[in-house]
């Protein structure tokens, strides 16, 4: 169980953050996002809600997504190299799938580096299953993308899934669980 207290939390993403966000990004990924794109999606994008990790006073992780219609497309996700394989993306993973329920979606999506196996590994965890690949998505190497899509988010198996996942993760601003049953609406 990931039960660190009042050590880890997990808020919205704030302008004042993006300098940090930006630190990880620069220092984990081949092809960061263009340094304006945060302060883009924070001003500007109504379908757009991203999300910190914070370990006391500092930034661990951060995630975001896209809501358009029926679906959950998760935009990003990067946890601080120090703190990668710690649990803090599987923390922020499950906290952008439980913000896809309270977003009313019913499916959730992703790319992913084939190459990428932590990653695949996590998103495998959560039931998510390759549905299909963009050829030379990453810029940095013309890699092919793994595209991944969640089974219905309502649907008994894939949410009962998920409420065990989150049943092991303790950390204020998480957000209260899906309901177990089928939504009535």
């Amino acid at each position: 169980m990931i039960m660190i207290g009042q050590r880890l939390a997990i808020r919205p993403m704030e302008f004042a953050d993006i300098p940090a966000v930006r630190a990880i990004e620069l220092d984990v990924f081949p092809t960061p996002w263009p340094s304006n794109a945060y302060h883009r999606e924070l001003s500007g994008n109504r379908s757009a809600h991203y999300s910190c990790l914070w370990s006391e006073s500092d930034l661990a992780a951060y995630g975001g997504l896209w809501s358009v219609g029926e679906e959950a497309h998760v935009t990003t996700l990067g946890v601080r190299r120090r703190d990668q394989g710690k649990g803090l993306g599987k923390v922020m993973f499950a906290a952008l799938v439980n913000r896809s329920y309270a977003l009313g979606a019913n499916f959730v999506s992703l790319e992913v580096r084939p190459t990428n196996e932590p990653a695949i590994g996590l998103y495998e965890a959560f039931g998510f299953k390759v549905m299909g690949r963009r050829r030379g998505y990453y810029t940095d190497n013309g890699e092919d993308a793994m595209v991944m899509w969640s089974d219905l988010i309502h649907a008994p198996s894939f949410k009962s899934r998920f409420l065990g996942i989150l049943a092991g993760i303790d950390v204020p601003g998480l957000g209260p669980a899906p309901d177990a049953e089928w939504p009535s609406d």
